[in-house]
């Protein structure tokens, strides 16, 4: 049986971090594909990760193992047809030309070109109450089911729109990134109270920004014009 390999196209490349790539899909506008990075390709991070990977080869791809528990944990328990997650869903792996690729949901805006960031729209001076109440949406409903997120910077907040059966659903923020309990110990995934824990801290340092304020009683974010 002949495996199948995606060929990505270089100008759909979006975005390169220090371990990944994203990608548009060829032919399915509905799904991004991120491509694990070899070695070569991972400038900027530190020696002590590339030794640790080349020790413990295991940790190159712990990221990405999980991210998949978090998402397997959140939709077995949330298997209503109606569960709108807070962050992005994952449809598993295909080979590429260019290595192993994760299929990843697209956040896109009306015009079909991806959604605007949450640190785009700061940078631009485009944030407004309504994204912030977008926001304040997610932000309740990754406490309410007590998401397990080690990144949640400004760059993993997209808003936009997700497709569904009937075409483009409403607008949203969505969490695209970050999620999934990479710490060495995994103190957030033990309890949901240490998760909560971790939580309010990400949000508080989300709210340094000179745009939104987080509050930490009522587990929300205002806006600052």
């Amino acid at each position: 049986m002949t495996r199948t390999t995606l060929a990505l196209d270089p100008k759909n490349l979006l975005a390169s971090g220090k371990q990944r790539a994203v990608y548009l899909h060829p032919f399915d506008d509905s799904k991004l594909v991120k491509v694990l990075l070899n070695d070569a390709d991972t400038a900027g991070r530190s020696k002590f990760s590339l030794a640790l990977e080349r020790w413990i080869p295991s940790t190159r791809d712990r990221q990405i193992r999980k991210e998949y528990l978090e998402y397997l944990r959140l939709m077995l328990s949330n298997q209503g047809a109606q569960f709108r997650p807070p962050i992005t869903h994952m449809f598993g792996f295909v080979s590429t030309q260019l290595g192993l690729g994760c299929l990843t949901e697209r956040v896109q805006s009306s015009s079909n070109v991806l959604g605007d960031t949450l640190y785009d729209l700061i940078q631009s001076g485009s944030l407004t109450p309504e994204h912030v109440e977008m926001l304040n949406d997610t932000v309740q409903r990754i406490y309410a089911h007590n998401i397990r997120a080690s990144d949640l910077t400004a760059r993993n907040f997209v808003f936009g729109q997700r497709r569904n059966a009937e075409g483009l659903g409403p607008k949203e923020c969505v969490l695209v990134d970050g999620f999934g309990d990479i710490h060495a110990v995994p103190v957030r995934t033990m309890a949901n109270w240490t998760n909560r824990l971790g939580l309010d801290d990400s949000m508080k340092r989300l709210g340094r920004n000179k745009s939104i304020e987080w509050n930490a009683v009522q587990r929300r974010f205002s806006y600052l014009s």
